[in-house]
């Protein structure tokens, strides 16, 4: 099992949950993190929407905007263009505890990744966001030689890529590049 990259992935995400539990007890979960970054960064957004951005179950979705909304975090609110469905918006509560979040994940990152120099993360960080690209679209412009302002040309996977974007993270995606141009 030692020589499998699978193998030790999971163990890699087993220490980040240990050591961010025990450096950051009451700190909000990863899925937590990611909802309210995404609805903070994107907002408003339905649940269905932050569902297919994030890749994250309906079903699991809704405990997570729960949450979030009694601790408030976000609201929701009726959505202008269909008054059937809701909108969520991050509250300015909501974005003070984001950013303490997201400190703590850097803190957490330095921990984790100290015996790396500089040098060796970005190295790591470029392997995991080429990987990700390769299968994902949501991370090409963020690969090592992907179309993000520092890193240059498109990535060019060699084996055939699974289609797993949605049809609004391929507009995002295409407004992203026609802003380049």
């Amino acid at each position: 099992m030692f020589d499998s990259p699978t193998y030790l992935m999971y163990e890699m995400v087993r220490l980040v949950r240990r050591t961010g539990t025990r450096m950051f007890p009451g700190q909000p979960r990863m899925p937590h993190l990611l909802v309210l970054w995404c609805v903070a960064r994107s907002g408003p957004l339905s649940q269905r929407d932050v569902a297919e951005r994030l890749r994250m179950d309906a079903g699991d979705l809704v405990g997570i905007v729960d949450a979030l909304e009694e601790a408030g975090h976000v609201r929701r609110r009726r959505d202008p263009a269909d008054r059937r469905r809701y909108a969520l918006e991050a509250t300015d509560g909501g974005l003070g505890f984001l950013e303490e979040g997201l400190r703590a994940r850097r803190r957490l990152n330095e921990v984790l990744f100290e015996p790396l120099s500089p040098d060796e993360r970005r190295l790591f960080r470029g392997m995991l966001l080429r990987v990700l690209a390769h299968h994902d679209d949501r991370f090409a412009d963020l690969a090592p030689g992907g179309d993000s302002p520092a890193d240059g040309a498109a990535y060019q996977g060699t084996a055939p890529r699974e289609r797993v974007a949605t049809p609004q993270v391929e507009a995002e995606a295409r407004l992203r590049q026609q802003a380049r141009q």
